[in-house]
């Protein structure tokens, strides 16, 4: 009775066939999928990245730079985000794709966009089509840089195109991957058009070049100090404190492009011992630190603005009349000067320390 009702019952074995026809024409569309080049969801993300990275339509002219770009920071950006977000030719070079079919190597057509030929305003916003969001950015709108014409290209190069045409004389020996990871070794950090940001900085504030060599300056080297022209990775470069350790180019919250609301607050983050508060006050200290101080380089001890004994002149005039001379030197001017007693002129927490002295 069971055989009989599974001879008359066929509906299981049709779903059973149905089933295997089905897997079967998955199966065959698939390979054929394959076997005629349609992409699949996988390959078409991996050729656009692969496309945004090496720059393939690019590589027949420009090959120098197609090389060094996954290198460098926009490269990596195409290579890890597969949104708008990741740094392609069309982002900056607009109409790139007609320029790449009508050009040759000794011909250029299509009229490709070139930010280092646009205006300040149009190259700046270029960039800030993708950087406007970085927190160091926002106050780049309206800042002392933006308000005198510059462009973000008067200090930083995207592609350093005669850098690496320059250095790339002496590898002709090399592979292009070895080339690219030699010149990526070389290129200036973040891109600047100077081997550091000091010599970045410099190129335009000349005034304040003399600082470098002056006996008192924060701009100090550090002990392995090395010039970022021969720089070897791993090996620091540059100085120890640099401009942008206390000024910020793209803006900064404070007057002169400061990293802090005012200067005090700036010298604070390093110099937290003067901050206070003490029991004596010293006024001229708690009202600027620049009343006494030259923040870029001094010829004179801890970046005076002139020599101690006369510094403290320049506002105790009334107090000469009180010290004797020593040996013919005024007291002001032997040794320290008023330093001698008045140690603490930051300010002091003794009980007795009114006038400085301890």
């Amino acid at each position: 009775m069971p055989a009989q009702e599974k001879v008359t019952n066929p509906s299981a074995t049709i779903r059973v066939v149905v089933l295997l026809i089905g897997v079967a024409l998955a199966v065959v569309l698939f390979a054929l999928a394959r076997s005629s080049g349609y992409p699949t969801q996988a390959q078409s993300v991996k050729q656009s990245a692969q496309q945004t990275v090496i720059g393939r339509d690019c590589r027949q002219c420009h090959a120098l730079i197609v090389q060094t770009f996954p290198l460098d920071a926009h490269g990596k950006s195409a290579k890890f985000l597969k949104d708008s977000r990741g740094a392609k030719c069309e982002a900056c070079h607009g109409n790139s794709d007609k320029h790449a079919e009508t050009s040759t190597k000794t011909v250029s057509k299509g009229d490709v966009g070139n930010p280092a030929k646009w205006s300040s305003a149009d190259a700046n916003q270029s960039c800030l089509q993708c950087h406007s969001m970085d927190r160091s950015h926002f106050n780049w709108k309206g800042g002392k840089h933006d308000r005198s014409d510059m462009s973000c290209l008067s200090c930083h190069s995207v592609h350093h195109t005669k850098l690496i045409q320059r250095m790339s004389v002496n590898l002709t020996d090399k592979t292009d991957t070895e080339v690219a990871e030699i010149l990526n070794t070389r290129i200036p950090e973040r891109l600047l058009i100077a081997p550091s940001i000091e010599e970045t900085c410099l190129g335009c504030h000349v005034d304040q070049r003399k600082a470098l060599f002056q006996r008192s300056t924060h701009f100090f080297r550090t002990e392995n100090w090395t010039d970022r022209r021969q720089v070897l990775p791993g090996q620091p470069a540059g100085m120890k404190v640099t401009c942008t350790s206390c000024h910020d180019p793209h803006g900064g919250e404070g007057r002169k492009m400061l990293q802090a609301s005012n200067t005090n607050q700036l010298c604070y983050q390093c110099h937290a011992d003067k901050r206070g508060p003490f029991l004596w006050e010293h006024a001229p200290v708690r009202e600027n630190c620049l009343t006494c101080h030259t923040p870029h380089g001094s010829n004179n001890v801890n970046l005076l603005t002139t020599r101690t004994h006369q510094l403290c002149q320049e506002c105790h005039m009334h107090m000469l009349w009180r010290h004797q001379t020593v040996a013919g030197f005024d007291i002001f001017t032997f040794n320290k000067g008023c330093v001698n007693c008045h140690a603490l002129v930051h300010g002091s927490n003794h009980p007795s320390g009114k006038a400085l002295t301890r």
